[in-house]
């Protein structure tokens, strides 16, 4: 067994019992994987204009750890990238020896996870003999908001034929197309949120201004770049209130 075989074998394991342990197996994990993260992490949310940048894990020198999830992506592309961090983060991923495939890991655990095994086979199955195998992997991607290749190389994983060559080969915008040609409704899946957010920093700061006398004004600016609405509001009863104590 190869390294690529050894990292794909263990993640898919580690994905079924994970998923037994979440939320089974009958349902899609969708937009619930950035729940599941948070409760393991800090999230960050930012938003960076670049398609190559997807995400990071991050560990503070006392022992926090961080994910950063770029809201530029697709909210397809954002729930994949959360699900692939997420393998960093389970104890199997720290149970490998030096040389397992960690990334190929990851993005089999994400697949498994987003898409588990039974529960895509039956719709594949399902959908194709009703709509076709075009129609069938939209309406995947769409029940489980993932990526649409994802879901073509997960059938492929799954031992699924996809009789369409051409389908295999097919990229995220020419997917969009298809649909768009096909007359299917747009899927807000398609679409980013393109959010800026750390609530646990905002919480750490806002805790400083309470219990350690952190200057609002001083407050406000340090949050800004993540909650400019909370940084306004802040700013906004602090003036309110000096005017109130000056009149």
């Amino acid at each position: 067994m190869d390294h690529r075989e050894k990292a794909e074998k263990v993640a898919e394991a580690y994905a079924a019992d994970f998923l037994e342990d979440a939320i089974g197996q009958d349902i899609f994990i969708g937009s619930h994987i950035e729940r599941l993260l948070s409760d393991k992490v800090k999230i960050i949310y930012q938003y960076v204009e670049d398609e190559k940048y997807f995400g990071a894990a991050i560990s503070h020198q006392n022992g926090d750890q961080f994910v950063a999830l770029n809201t530029f992506h697709s909210l397809r592309t954002r729930y994949f990238t959360a699900a692939h961090e997420l393998w960093h983060l389970i104890e199997g991923s720290k149970m490998q020896d030096n040389d397992f495939d960690h990334e190929r890991a990851a993005d089999r655990f994400s697949a498994a996870i987003m898409l588990p095994k039974a529960l895509t086979k039956h719709f594949w199955n399902k959908f194709k003999t009703k709509y076709g195998e075009e129609r069938a992997i939209l309406q995947i991607a769409d029940l489980s908001y993932a990526p649409y290749k994802t879901v073509v190389r997960r059938l492929g994983e799954l031992g699924e034929i996809i009789s369409g060559n051409k389908l295999n080969k097919l990229e995220e915008l020419e997917w969009l197309a298809r649909r768009n040609e096909l007359g299917l409704p747009a899927s807000a899946s398609d679409h980013s949120s393109p959010e800026v957010r750390f609530v646990e920093y905002e919480k750490v700061v806002l805790e400083n201004v309470e219990h350690k006398g952190l200057d609002i004004l001083t407050a406000a600016n340090k949050i800004s770049k993540y909650s400019p609405k909370i940084a306004e509001q802040i700013q906004h009863d602090s003036l309110t209130k000096r005017h109130e104590e000056d009149a």
